[in-house]
């Protein structure tokens, strides 16, 4: 470079990347999976889809911190195919806090049914003003969990569980959702 000569021009900045904040990742689906967590629960009652059937699924939902699972209910084919139908879980408090929990009434073909958290012996309801017995199984995943549900066509009312002695349970939730 001589004394008069001018500097080359600086070469232009590399442009500088810009700060993305990255995004929030989602999960595909807030809804429970189908597959059954335990075994599957056979009640003996056939349908259009099979055998009646009740099993555990776990439910993984942010805004339910206390809800680790739900119980299904749905049919088991011939060839041993599980197929679910509706799904109902605790949506408010602890899933496994003493009483009754998420009990849905009968609806599509599938008779009302729920769980019950403890030693429940026997679960019984008011339909029609008659006292009727809940037909039950405790689930494997957890044995203090108790799945029930009522013959078909039955509305309860007037849940009440009783421990083996016949001393009547706490009650928890005793609605039952339809719909």
């Amino acid at each position: 470079m001589t004394a008069n000569a001018t500097p080359a021009p600086a070469p232009a900045p590399a442009p500088v990347a810009q700060a993305v904040e990255a995004a929030v990742p989602v999960r595909p689906s807030e809804e429970p999976d189908n597959t059954p967590w335990g075994d599957v629960i056979g009640t003996g009652v056939q349908g259009e889809g099979g055998e009646l059937v009740f099993y555990g699924v776990k439910v993984d939902v942010e805004q339910l911190p206390e809800t680790t699972f739900g119980i299904m209910a749905g049919h088991r084919s011939a060839d041993g195919k599980v197929t679910a139908g509706t799904v109902t879980n605790e949506y408010s408090g602890s899933d496994k806090a003493p009483g009754f929990h998420a009990v849905s009434g009968g609806l599509n073909g599938i008779p009302s049914f729920g769980y019950y958290a403890g030693p429940a012996a026997k679960i019984t309801a008011k339909v029609n003003g008659k006292t009727v017995t809940a037909h039950q199984a405790s689930w494997s995943v957890d044995p203090n969990i108790v799945v029930f549900w009522f013959d078909s066509g039955a509305d309860p009312r007037k849940l009440a569980a009783f421990d083996a002695s016949g001393k009547k349970l706490p009650a928890g939730n005793t609605g039952v959702g339809h719909g």
